[in-house]
């Protein structure tokens, strides 16, 4: 039931927090890769007392929204992470050791009709559940809820330790850091947090170097989408050397740009088609559009940043007339690019999802798995 604070700031829908906020009496969490010295544990009641609000409307932001404005709830949520509180903890085993956790929850990137049918997808979660067999430890799937990864929803978890398969923007660096369970990232990288992946930037710089080996007259680069920060970034980033982005699509993107420079092609001689990752067989209807535009005669090349978008782009450009194939490349190897005889760049998904779960449990940390080019028919 909601307390008369509560009632009080439902109704408060203008400006839910303007007369009585006060400055924060905690400091704003580390940059990512400064060292964190060990802190009390944020409680609700810092953060009502910080925010000028009573503890039952902090409680309500986080286990009743119905009994709020959203736009409060939203500013609530919003001030509670830069703090660093993330809401109450579920169960007093979140913060057991590594050596007495019993349960590990999967945080992934997408729904699970994707995370249980794409073959990748798949090798990454059996290789999870090998290793977790092997230790007769039990395992959660909490799929992206939406458009938006919504970490701090997955953090209430009863699962003893996540292993967190989804990129990491900036706005959620300070959950990661402030997490109270082990946890470990796989894709993607914070500071000061373990994290398994694999070499994707030179995995698409082989990739780009193969396709433009046969003298193409027009490159078709399918890639993920990218926002116009990641997407300036990737493009200028060029020969220079990089830290690793947290973003598999910027990675990617950034070895398509390096092997196109190296090669002396233009950049914008090339095709930029990008495709959201969920539906990955839309690169086809994306190809389509360009169809009128290519010229008969042409030698098309196509790199693409999945098996499935290469698959389907191929078959939309063999029904165009007058055009030749020189080269199709995608990334994954999986079994229907094999079918297909479609060349890639083989990945180790399985052996990734075994290693993350090392990580997790046994603080492994290795280095980038490598990737291999595996030349087939195209």
């Amino acid at each position: 039931m909601a307390t008369s604070a509560d009632n009080a700031a439902v109704t408060d829908h203008t400006s839910p927090m303007s007369s009585k906020r006060t400055e924060p009496n905690h400091p704003e969490p580390a940059p990512p890769g400064a060292s964190h010295a060990p802190r009390a544990k944020v409680t609700a009641s810092d953060v009502a007392k910080a925010l000028g609000v009573s503890p039952a409307t902090i409680s309500n932001a986080f286990n009743r929204p119905d009994q709020l404005s959203v736009t409060l709830r939203t500013e609530i949520i919003s001030r509670s992470r830069e703090l660093g509180y993330f809401g109450p903890d579920p169960a007093a085993r979140a913060l057991r050791r590594r050596d007495e956790v019993r349960e590990v929850a999967v945080v992934y990137h997408h729904g699970l009709e994707f995370a249980l049918s794409d073959p990748i997808s798949l090798d990454f979660l059996r290789g999870v559940s090998h290793e977790l067999d092997r230790r007769a430890l039990s395992l959660q799937l909490i799929p992206k809820l939406g458009r938006d990864l919504q970490l701090a929803a997955a953090f209430q978890t009863t699962a003893d330790a996540l292993i967190v398969h989804a990129e990491i923007g900036p706005n959620l660096v300070p959950e990661v850091v402030a997490a109270r369970k082990p946890l470990v990232l796989v894709d993607t990288v914070v500071d000061g947090v373990p994290s398994i992946g694999i070499e994707d930037r030179d995995g698409a710089d082989q990739a780009m170097a193969y396709a433009l080996s046969k003298q193409p007259d027009r490159v078709l680069a399918v890639c993920f989408t990218l926002n116009g920060q990641q997407r300036r970034h990737a493009m200028a980033t060029g020969r220079n050397v990089q830290p690793r982005s947290a973003s598999v699509a910027v990675e990617r993107r950034i070895g398509y740009v390096r092997a196109a420079l190296k090669a002396g092609r233009a950049l914008d001689t090339i095709d930029w088609i990008e495709v959201d990752d969920v539906r990955p067989e839309s690169s086809a209807q994306a190809l389509a559009a360009l169809r009128a535009a290519v010229s008969p005669g042409s030698r098309i090349a196509i790199v693409a940043m999945t098996d499935r978008m290469a698959l389907a782009a191929l078959d939309e450009v063999r029904t165009w007339p007058g055009v030749t194939l020189a080269a199709a490349v995608g990334f994954d190897d999986i079994p229907a690019a094999t079918a297909a005889g479609l060349t890639t760049l083989r990945q180790d998904a399985h052996r990734k999802g075994v290693l993350a779960v090392q990580a997790l449990l046994d603080g492994l940390r290795p280095p980038p798995l490598d990737v291999e080019l595996v030349v087939r028919d195209t």
